[in-house]
């Protein structure tokens, strides 16, 4: 397992509470939609030396996300941000925006940058452009396939991250989707984020309830999950039979997406592709185990899918395990 890394993404205190890290090489602390998000240790910056000391300590490496899409007036908060940081200890900052890789620079690169799901890579020109700036990490965009991920390492020279498994981040914007007023003025702020939420396609409907968790989705429509200013894709991320491949192509940076999801999905994940990658990374034969299978499941509220990583549509679900037996798929 030298030089693989599996990362973790957890907005609050109120996730890192129960979540069993011990899988886990990196956490990679705050929540990059929303400021407002009870306890972001993005936002609430008194909370970042505690968080980063006690996870250094148990043998973590440590990262701070900023905002997936910064209003000019949120660049004061971004440059207090990469102060507190710094001076937390953290070990990267993760960026989704040019803006904010440009105070990075400015302020003498005091942390490294790790390019975010949001940051817009696509080819290896623009991760070189980024790596001009401090960027040491890119996570290309979910359109981008394997291939082409292998393109922007090898021709920019630089480490890009592969999203394991989890939502797959699709859109952000400034206003909150579950609210009726402003944020300050509704009394469902920050609370209702807290709890899932779905959108579905009317036509065809879920058969045996309303949550995509409780019933059979008939082929052909569509389910994301948001989360009040991000959408997400309602299907999991899932790379566990095509590791093995990842790790021949040269990929060595994983994340697990944990942000708005339970101590339990997080811990059991975790758990799974850490055991998984320690077999696939041991040259011996790759196979999932019956307990893998049925633990992701177990947390898919929806299904699988593999995104674009193979170049098809983004909620096809490449490989025969996981697919058999399971009807939302």
């Amino acid at each position: 397992m030298q030089g693989i890394e599996l990362i973790v993404s957890v907005s609050s205190p109120m996730e890192l509470d129960g979540t069993d890290l011990s899988p886990y090489d990196s956490v990679c602390l705050g929540n990059p939609y929303c400021r407002r998000v009870e306890g972001n240790y993005a936002e609430q910056l008194a909370l970042l030396p505690g968080a980063v000391s006690s996870l250094r300590e148990a043998g973590k490496k440590v990262y701070v996300t900023s905002p997936a899409a910064p209003r000019g007036r949120d660049l004061p908060h971004v440059e207090r941000l990469v102060d507190a940081a710094g001076r937390a200890g953290a070990q990267a900052l993760e960026v989704h925006n040019m803006g904010v890789l440009r105070i990075l620079r400015e302020r003498g690169n005091p942390l490294p940058a790790h390019m975010g799901a949001y940051a817009n890579v696509y080819t290896h020109l623009g991760a070189k452009v980024m790596k001009d700036y401090g960027a040491v990490r890119v996570r290309p965009n979910a359109e981008v396939s394997s291939r082409e991920m292998e393109i922007i390492a090898r021709e920019a020279e630089i480490e890009v991250e592969v999203l394991a498994h989890g939502k797959i981040p699709l859109g952000v914007t400034d206003r909150c989707s579950l609210l009726t007023e402003s944020e300050e003025a509704d009394s469902n702020c920050p609370s209702a984020c807290r709890k899932d939420h779905w959108l579905t396609s009317r036509e065809p409907a879920l058969r045996g309830g309303s949550h995509p968790g409780k019933g059979e989705r008939r082929e052909g429509g569509w389910v994301l999950k948001t989360v009040g200013k991000g959408i997400l894709s309602g299907r999991d991320m899932c790379m566990l039979e095509h590791l093995p491949g990842l790790l021949s192509a040269g990929f060595s940076v994983f994340r697990i997406e944990g942000l708005h999801e339970s101590a339990a999905y997080r811990s059991e994940i975790g758990r799974v592709y850490r055991e998984a990658l320690e077999l696939a990374a041991s040259g011996g034969t790759y196979g999932l185990r019956p307990d893998w299978a049925d633990t992701v499941r177990r947390h898919a509220h929806v299904g699988f899918c593999n995104g674009y990583l193979f170049g098809k549509t983004g909620k096809l679900y490449v490989g025969p395990v996981l697919q058999k037996g399971n009807p939302v798929l």
